[in-house]
């Protein structure tokens, strides 16, 4: 602050709260870009929903303050509660109580499949994703399939952060939307030198695979109304940005938006964009998934997991 013997004190600046009438889209092109500043709040004066910008001037991350919000729905957990699905449990599907998070995919019924809660020190609690020792089986978690859609529900957001345990090597992941969310999930995309197949006929989302050339890179995928059976990865798809080492938290946000456009984020910085990356009256679904591309399990831990849409 400047002051002199003559002039009153000048305040430190203080956030402005904005308004928006409607839901506010992150990223570069996103609501409020370039003038809402870090941890700005902003009220939306349609829907009576409150978010705060956990991103940058020049690309804002609308982050809901409280995803029990009325104009809300979706589900949040950083596992605090502890709950999980047991390796043991050999249900093809469970929802646990109190998150409502949903845990499913092709290989949950085994007995070295599951999401076990544990410790992380400091850091609070972590939720272990296994998969089972075979190749092309996954483990998921999300919502009930065909949750929402983009034209009725506004904004459509699945935020996870993670990290992978052991090598980042013979494994797959999907960060996104599905238009088919069975409870015996098998792969929705596969990977093979430079291609994707898009084994869904409605997706959209960001892809890893160790199958590919860039066995790191990490790539938006789409395919709206089985538009393509494949996807060349690097003359479309590319991030730039690679997965993380294990043991190292990366950050991983997917918006659809109301006519079906897709952002990816990744540790909050937007790395992806499509336009019309899916039908605007398809019925998807919130999902994160891992894969093994071998017979062997593969695990990764997940910090906190949140989608959310509006009513």
């Amino acid at each position: 602050m400047a002051e002199d013997a003559n002039s009153t004190r000048i305040p430190a600046s203080r956030l402005r709260p904005w308004q928006n009438a409607g839901a506010p889209s992150s990223g570069t092109s996103g609501t409020l870009a370039g003038i809402a500043e870090a941890g700005a709040g902003l009220w939306d004066t349609t829907n009576s929903v409150m978010f705060t910008n956990e991103g940058t001037r020049t690309s804002p991350y609308w982050t809901p303050v409280g995803f029990d919000q009325r104009g809300l729905f979706g589900v949040w957990t950083d596992f605090r509660d502890r709950a999980g699905k047991a390796h043991a449990d050999t249900a093809g599907a469970a929802f646990l109580v109190g998150s409502g998070i949903r845990v499913f995919g092709q290989g949950v019924a085994e007995t070295d499949s599951g999401l076990v809660v544990g410790t992380a020190g400091e850091g609070g609690s972590l939720g272990r994703l296994t998969t089972t020792d075979e190749a092309a089986h996954t483990i998921a978690i999300g919502m009930e399939a065909g949750t929402m859609q983009p034209d009725q529900h506004q904004l459509l957001v699945v935020d996870v952060e993670l990290t992978h345990v052991s090598a980042v090597t013979e494994r797959a992941m999907f960060v996104g939307f599905l238009g088919t969310a069975a409870d015996a999930l098998d792969p929705a995309v596969t990977g093979s030198t430079v291609t994707a197949t898009l084994v869904q006929d409605d997706l959209a989302g960001v892809f890893f695979d160790s199958g590919l050339t860039a066995a790191t890179g990490l790539f938006g995928v789409h395919n709206k109304s089985d538009e393509a059976a494949t996807q060349a990865l690097g003359t479309d798809g590319a991030t730039g940005v690679t997965i993380a080492a294990a043991g190292t938290f990366q950050r991983f946000r997917v918006e659809i938006n109301s006519g079906g456009d897709m952002t990816v984020f990744v540790n909050k910085a937007q790395v992806y964009a499509d336009t019309d990356a899916l039908d605007a009256d398809e019925e998807c679904s919130p999902v994160v998934y891992l894969e093994s591309n071998a017979a062997s399990v593969k695990a990764m831990d997940i910090r906190r997991f949140a989608a959310w849409a509006y009513r």
